[in-house]
């Protein structure tokens, strides 16, 4: 008779996608789990790991739900990412039984609701300033020197994770 066992080192882990990006998620809530850099990327690695754009832990909270560390597939912290609060709030409203949830993030509580099958967030007001946005050089985030392709002129704004948002029409 043959027994397997797990390895001690294989943590569960749920895979979700929101609007094109993918989360690899763990619960440390009970076992805690703190990733470093190298293991954040070695899961994120799309051909020798799980592959994903962002790593999700989810923590105890003592003013939310549950708190959500974020972490880059090069590792790197974040902190807030819409998409993956979405995914993070229905598996929070799923557990709860309940059609609302609050889930503190590096940026604050951010406030979740599910209508019908539809998960929103609210991220806040965005941040504009040159100061909120991690630019190489000091810019008019109004109007930042950068192309592709067809699209030029973007805004950067911070909602708890850099963007660049081109205007098209």
């Amino acid at each position: 008779m043959t027994t397997t066992s797990r390895p001690h080192n294989v943590r569960p882990f749920l895979k979700m996608h929101g609007l094109g990006n993918d989360f690899v998620i763990f619960d440390g809530r009970q076992t805690p789990l703190d990733l470093s850099v190298a293991q954040a990327r070695a899961v994120a690695d799309r051909k020798r790991g799980v592959g994903c754009d962002q790593i999700i832990t989810l923590q105890p909270s003592s003013v939310g739900q549950i708190f959500m560390r974020i972490q880059n597939a090069d590792g790197s912290e974040v902190d807030a990412c819409g998409n993956a609060t979405r995914c993070v709030a229905r598996l929070i409203m799923d557990e709860m039984g309940t059609d609302n949830t609050t889930i503190e993030t590096g940026a604050g509580l951010l406030r979740a609701a599910r209508q019908d099958n539809l998960i929103t967030v609210d991220m806040g007001i965005p941040k504009l300033g040159w100061s909120d946005i991690p630019l190489a050089r000091e810019n008019d985030t109004l109007h930042v020197d950068f192309q592709c392709a067809m699209l030029s002129d973007p805004v950067a704004v911070n909602v708890g994770n850099p963007h660049v948002v081109f205007f098209c029409g």
